[in-house]
């Protein structure tokens, strides 16, 4: 999810044409789309490495940089890359223990996306009396994943996050923010999200999220605190201060980095550095590398725009360090920058059903983008208002997208604050309203013909309580009878991708063979081995969770400080 100074990008193509175009681009597009399941030669066998003499940018050799070029040197303790979530709050917790702290970020600004963080048991969970099986939410992650992750750091994970969060919530507090527990989470007996997702505010914020914008709520109004926390703690910060290369002895210990531009270079010698410089979703090379599918989407959403690079992922790849091991790389894919998806009825641009719509937004996204032309819709009647909002209190449904995405806990779903934000998308063009499905038809530029028939199985489905076509809940299943009628258009959004360096719970970036890189510390969503096949939406936030969580500790560990004191493990 987003927050409210992102912007969206849109295709003015049609999806199939924006593949097409980027495989004619160059041979780089072309290699990307290649997969490991290529047929074996035969002196080949199952188990051999797969020789591919293609050659990506960053495996080209990296141009050393002159002795004579850098113009300024630059003593710390901890260097950290990347000034949003991850980064401050590895820079704070590294200042916290005495250390000489820089922090250098390539914008002009700290970046803020989203809201929703993450966290197992926190002083919040105790006072609003949420009791979860912690256990059974790292089990069904895992099954998630299908195990193909680092099994040890998400438990690592588990057993720290309490505390990190409670950390962050005393900062925000007596900087004037409060926090929240979301509770428009899905509650679906076949998909169940977790209650452990929280958001930080600013008293009498406006909860009302459309288009990626809120006022006073989320990271938007928490990284400038976290920002003026560093700056009270001592952490030197350095904007428009790029990494260029990452300085290490030759198989030894990382040195300090050099950073800057070429009219002005600067070296920061420290012993230890942490990577905080985010994911590589504007980064198309990577893409096309790691997670072709993800080509596939309609938009993009990050805030400042298009800086999430991979700077720091390609910078560690030059010193040794390795990607994860698990391939392709998973992708946050909602429906962000579209119309709310809620349950109702799903269709295609040619107006047939195409799925169970009880599912969460991650799902829909990728289901969508199967269809002709990528394109999905979203119908309902005039009575829509009302069926979410008693969908939602009723604890049958919700989730991103579906719910309000700054619902706090115990308020309910407000539906007048979801009347305006689709009368916003109305006028957008994100929703359209007809007096007949025939109209309708005409401005979704989809078979008029179609969509009717669609629509009356759908009603019959209704009237049956049995949906014997995609099996969804009967307690889901709504009539479309009564105009005006409305077409909400999906629109497949990628907020971050989810692969990134390997590592472990030590949070060292490792090398090909799995040895520790000595003081190159790797957290955020630059860190890897954290997810694999998919984004786990059945613990929303958690993205920005390991923000909080591996910060402060990769933080407290540059510094020399005792992990097991400041970050007490919580038993699960």
């Amino acid at each position: 999810m987003s927050d409210n100074n992102e912007q969206h990008e849109h295709a003015g193509v049609s999806r199939r044409d924006f593949i097409k175009g980027s495989v004619a681009a160059g041979a780089v597009s072309v290699v990307g789309m290649v997969m490991p399941g290529r047929a074996l030669a035969e002196n080949q066998r199952i188990g051999d490495p797969v020789t591919d003499e293609h050659k990506w940018s960053w495996e080209q050799p990296q141009k050393p940089i002159n002795a004579s070029e850098i113009k300024e040197k630059i003593n710390a303790d901890v260097l950290v890359i990347g000034a949003g979530l991850a980064g401050l709050a590895a820079a704070i917790s590294a200042a916290e223990q005495g250390a000489n702290v820089h922090l250098i970020e390539k914008n002009n600004i700290w970046g803020a996306r989203g809201g929703h963080i993450a966290a197992f048991n926190s002083k919040l969970h105790k006072e609003l009396h949420i009791d979860n099986d912690y256990r059974q939410v790292i089990r069904d992650w895992i099954a998630w994943a299908q195990g193909r992750l680092d099994e040890k750091l998400l438990w690592e994970y588990a057993h720290r996050s309490g505390a990190a969060m409670d950390w962050m919530i005393d900062i925000t507090r007596r900087r004037g923010l409060d926090v929240a527990m979301w509770e428009g989470y899905y509650k679906g007996p076949d998909y169940t999200e977790y209650p452990v997702t929280h958001f930080f505010y600013k008293k009498g914020a406006d909860m009302t999220y459309a288009n990626g914008h809120a006022e006073g709520v989320g990271n938007i109004v928490l990284v400038p605190a976290l920002e003026a926390e560093a700056k009270d703690k001592g952490v030197k910060i350095h904007y428009k201060t790029p990494s260029v290369q990452i300085l290490r002895q030759e198989g030894g210990p990382v040195t300090g980095v050099i950073a800057g531009n070429p009219d002005h270079y600067i070296q920061f010698n420290a012993p230890n550095v942490i990577i905080a410089t985010g994911d590589y979703a504007s980064n198309r090379e990577l893409i096309q590398r790691y997670s072709p599918e993800t080509l596939l989407a309609d938009a993009q959403i990050y805030f400042p725009n298009k800086c999430n690079t991979g700077d720091g992922l390609i910078q560690a790849m030059h010193v040794g360090g390795a990607m994860q091991k698990h391939e392709p790389h998973a992708a946050v894919i909602h429906l962000e920058a579209g119309a709310a998806s809620y349950g109702f009825l799903h269709v295609n641009a040619n107006g047939q059903r195409f799925k169970n719509e009880d599912v969460n937004t991650q799902s829909k996204s990728c289901t969508k983008e199967m269809q002709p032309d990528g394109i999905a819709w979203t119908i309902y009647d005039s009575r829509w208002a009302d069926q979410v909002k008693s969908q939602i209190d009723n604890n049958l449904a919700g989730g991103l997208f579906y719910g309000q995405t700054f619902q706090p806990w115990g308020q309910g779903f407000n539906k007048e604050m979801e009347i305006d934000v689709q009368k916003g998308h109305i006028r957008q063009g994100k929703v359209l309203v007809a007096d007949s499905l025939d109209e309708l038809a005409q401005k979704m530029h989809v078979p008029a013909a179609q969509l009717k028939k669609t629509v009356a199985r759908y009603n019959e489905l209704y009237r049956q309580q049995n949906d014997v076509d995609y099996g969804k809940r009967k307690e889901l299943l709504t009539a479309i009878d009564k105009p005006p009628y409305y077409a909400g258009k999906l629109i497949s959004t990628v907020l971050t991708m989810c692969g990134g360096l390997r590592t472990d719970s030590s949070l060292l970036v490792k090398d090909a063979n799995d040895q520790h890189i000595p003081g190159l510390y790797v957290v955020g969503a630059a860190q890897g081995e954290f997810f694999a096949n998919d984004y786990p939406t059945i613990c929303p936030g958690i993205g920005h969770g390991r923000c909080v969580t591996f910060g402060r500790m990769a933080g407290i560990k540059a510094a020399g400080g005792d992990i097991d004191k400041l970050l007490p493990s919580l038993k699960v």
